[in-house]
């Protein structure tokens, strides 16, 4: 399943709230696994989260018809150009 359809599939009916600490938990979890002893399929799999996390949270933003705030949009953008999503 690619990142978009599991996105739309996870973020149907999840409350933002929750949509957005997984962002918060994720963007920490990528933040520990840069800056201490960690293997490098570690940080893979918390990147990767992260870019899920923020696809189901732009997703249901989306499907809210609520804006997508520009540093979110921007942030998921670098992610996909850097690692290839």
């Amino acid at each position: 399943m690619t990142a978009r359809a599991h996105g739309t599939a996870a973020s149907n009916g999840l409350p933002l709230h929750v949509l957005s600490r997984r962002v918060r938990e994720a963007r920490a979890a990528v933040h520990r696994h840069r800056h201490g002893p960690v293997a490098s399929a570690e940080l893979a799999e918390a990147r990767r989260d992260l870019m899920l996390a923020l696809e189901e949270y732009t997703t249901a933003l989306e499907q809210r018809c609520l804006p997508v705030p520009y540093a979110l949009h921007t942030e998921l953008q670098l992610h996909k150009q850097l690692f290839d999503w």
